[in-house]
Protein backbone atom coordinates (compact mmCIF):
# COMPACT_ATOMS: atom_id res chain seq x y z
CA UNK A 1 0.00 0.00 0.00
CA UNK A 2 2.88 2.35 0.77
CA UNK A 3 4.30 1.80 -2.61
CA UNK A 4 1.15 2.98 -4.40
CA UNK A 5 1.01 6.08 -2.21
CA UNK A 6 4.61 6.88 -2.91
CA UNK A 7 3.77 6.37 -6.76
CA UNK A 8 0.85 8.15 -6.54
CA UNK A 9 2.95 11.40 -4.67
CA UNK A 10 5.47 11.10 -7.44
CA UNK A 11 3.21 10.96 -10.52
CA UNK A 12 1.74 14.23 -8.78
CA UNK A 13 5.11 15.60 -8.23
CA UNK A 14 5.87 15.54 -11.81
CA UNK A 15 2.36 16.53 -13.21
CA UNK A 16 3.21 19.48 -11.21
CA UNK A 17 6.56 20.43 -12.31
CA UNK A 18 5.47 19.31 -16.16
CA UNK A 19 2.81 22.02 -15.70
CA UNK A 20 5.25 24.62 -14.26
CA UNK A 21 7.68 24.18 -17.39
CA UNK A 22 4.88 24.80 -20.16
CA UNK A 23 4.19 27.74 -18.23
CA UNK A 24 8.10 28.68 -17.75
CA UNK A 25 9.38 27.87 -20.93
CA UNK A 26 7.40 29.99 -23.60
CA UNK A 27 8.34 32.96 -20.84
CA UNK A 28 11.85 32.23 -21.63
CA UNK A 29 11.42 31.45 -25.20
CA UNK A 30 9.98 34.85 -25.66
CA UNK A 31 12.87 36.74 -23.84
CA UNK A 32 15.81 34.37 -25.51
CA UNK A 33 14.16 35.45 -28.57
CA UNK A 34 13.86 39.47 -28.03
CA UNK A 35 17.19 39.58 -26.25
CA UNK A 36 18.78 38.04 -29.60
CA UNK A 37 16.86 39.78 -32.24
CA UNK A 38 18.64 43.65 -31.55
CA UNK A 39 20.69 44.67 -33.85
CA UNK A 40 24.51 44.50 -32.72
CA UNK A 41 26.42 47.74 -32.05
CA UNK A 42 28.64 48.74 -34.30
CA UNK A 43 32.01 49.64 -32.80
CA UNK A 44 34.62 51.80 -35.20
CA UNK A 45 37.90 49.87 -35.54
CA UNK A 46 37.02 46.97 -33.40
CA UNK A 47 38.45 44.78 -36.56
CA UNK A 48 41.79 46.25 -36.52
CA UNK A 49 44.70 44.45 -34.82
CA UNK A 50 47.01 46.01 -32.46
CA UNK A 51 47.35 47.70 -28.92
CA UNK A 52 44.94 50.21 -28.57
CA UNK A 53 46.33 53.57 -26.89
CA UNK A 54 45.62 57.22 -26.76
CA UNK A 55 48.35 58.90 -28.81
CA UNK A 56 49.69 60.75 -25.73
CA UNK A 57 50.71 57.27 -23.90
CA UNK A 58 52.56 56.69 -27.08
CA UNK A 59 54.72 59.84 -27.26
CA UNK A 60 55.04 60.20 -23.74
CA UNK A 61 57.02 56.41 -23.55
CA UNK A 62 58.48 55.85 -27.31
CA UNK A 63 60.47 53.18 -26.28
CA UNK A 64 57.98 50.64 -24.96
CA UNK A 65 56.07 51.02 -27.77
CA UNK A 66 59.36 51.09 -30.05
CA UNK A 67 58.56 47.54 -32.86
CA UNK A 68 55.19 46.94 -31.05
CA UNK A 69 51.61 46.40 -33.16
CA UNK A 70 49.60 49.65 -32.15
CA UNK A 71 45.90 51.11 -33.01
CA UNK A 72 45.60 55.07 -32.63
CA UNK A 73 42.66 57.82 -33.94
CA UNK A 74 42.86 61.36 -35.14
CA UNK A 75 42.18 63.72 -37.50
CA UNK A 76 44.24 63.50 -40.73
CA UNK A 77 46.46 66.28 -41.87
CA UNK A 78 49.03 67.04 -44.34
CA UNK A 79 48.11 64.47 -46.43
CA UNK A 80 50.10 63.63 -49.95
CA UNK A 81 51.06 60.55 -52.23
CA UNK A 82 54.35 59.88 -53.61
CA UNK A 83 56.43 56.71 -55.45
CA UNK A 84 57.73 54.51 -52.46
CA UNK A 85 61.65 54.88 -51.40
CA UNK A 86 61.90 51.62 -50.92
CA UNK A 87 60.24 49.47 -53.71
CA UNK A 88 61.71 48.52 -57.41
CA UNK A 89 58.76 49.52 -59.28
CA UNK A 90 57.91 52.88 -60.20
CA UNK A 91 54.43 52.52 -60.02
CA UNK A 92 54.22 52.09 -56.12
CA UNK A 93 52.42 54.96 -54.66
CA UNK A 94 53.04 55.09 -50.41
CA UNK A 95 50.54 57.71 -48.79
CA UNK A 96 52.08 59.55 -45.92
CA UNK A 97 49.95 62.07 -43.42
CA UNK A 98 50.22 63.43 -39.87
CA UNK A 99 47.25 61.64 -37.66
CA UNK A 100 46.51 64.59 -35.04
CA UNK A 101 44.55 63.26 -31.21
CA UNK A 102 42.75 66.19 -28.96
CA UNK A 103 45.73 66.94 -27.70
CA UNK A 104 47.87 68.38 -30.66
CA UNK A 105 50.46 64.98 -30.39
CA UNK A 106 50.86 63.86 -33.55
CA UNK A 107 52.39 60.47 -35.56
CA UNK A 108 53.46 60.47 -38.89
CA UNK A 109 51.42 57.45 -40.55
CA UNK A 110 52.90 55.73 -43.81
CA UNK A 111 50.93 53.15 -46.25
CA UNK A 112 51.94 51.68 -49.37
CA UNK A 113 49.20 52.43 -51.93
CA UNK A 114 47.07 54.71 -52.97
CA UNK A 115 43.51 55.55 -50.62
CA UNK A 116 40.76 57.90 -50.62
CA UNK A 117 41.72 60.01 -47.46
CA UNK A 118 41.67 63.70 -47.72
CA UNK A 119 42.55 66.55 -44.71
CA UNK A 120 40.02 66.47 -41.72
CA UNK A 121 38.68 62.78 -42.20
CA UNK A 122 39.17 61.13 -38.52
CA UNK A 123 40.94 57.37 -38.82
CA UNK A 124 41.53 54.57 -36.70
CA UNK A 125 45.48 53.14 -38.07
CA UNK A 126 46.76 50.03 -36.86
CA UNK A 127 50.22 48.95 -37.78
CA UNK A 128 53.84 48.87 -36.42
CA UNK A 129 55.08 51.90 -34.64
CA UNK A 130 58.85 52.76 -35.17
CA UNK A 131 59.85 55.57 -32.40
CA UNK A 132 63.10 57.21 -34.54
CA UNK A 133 60.98 58.83 -37.04
CA UNK A 134 58.06 58.74 -34.53
CA UNK A 135 55.65 56.95 -37.27
CA UNK A 136 53.60 54.03 -37.76
CA UNK A 137 53.80 51.51 -40.77
CA UNK A 138 50.30 51.31 -41.21
CA UNK A 139 48.73 47.85 -42.03
CA UNK A 140 45.12 48.45 -41.76
CA UNK A 141 42.91 51.76 -41.18
CA UNK A 142 39.23 52.33 -40.91
CA UNK A 143 37.61 55.84 -41.76
CA UNK A 144 35.10 56.46 -39.31
CA UNK A 145 31.84 58.44 -40.28
CA UNK A 146 30.04 60.65 -38.36
CA UNK A 147 27.25 61.23 -40.61
CA UNK A 148 24.27 61.11 -38.40
CA UNK A 149 25.32 63.60 -35.76
CA UNK A 150 25.94 67.43 -36.05
CA UNK A 151 29.27 69.75 -35.61
CA UNK A 152 28.76 69.56 -31.46
CA UNK A 153 28.23 65.87 -31.35
CA UNK A 154 31.08 65.01 -33.45
CA UNK A 155 33.16 66.96 -31.39
CA UNK A 156 31.99 65.59 -28.46
CA UNK A 157 32.66 62.08 -30.13
CA UNK A 158 36.19 62.39 -31.20
CA UNK A 159 36.75 63.82 -27.39
CA UNK A 160 35.31 60.51 -25.85
CA UNK A 161 37.37 58.32 -28.18
CA UNK A 162 40.58 59.97 -27.26
CA UNK A 163 39.94 59.49 -23.44
CA UNK A 164 39.67 56.10 -23.73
Amino acid sequence: MLNNQEKNRNMKNSNAFIKKLIIIMPVLLIFVFVGCNKEPEYIPGAGIQGIREPMFRILLSPIAYDGAIVVVEGVVRNYSEHKETDSASTDDLEATFQLYDTKGGYINIRMPGQWEIVDNDYLIVGGIYRKNPNEIEAQQFEKVDFQDKDEKDIDKEIEKRDDW
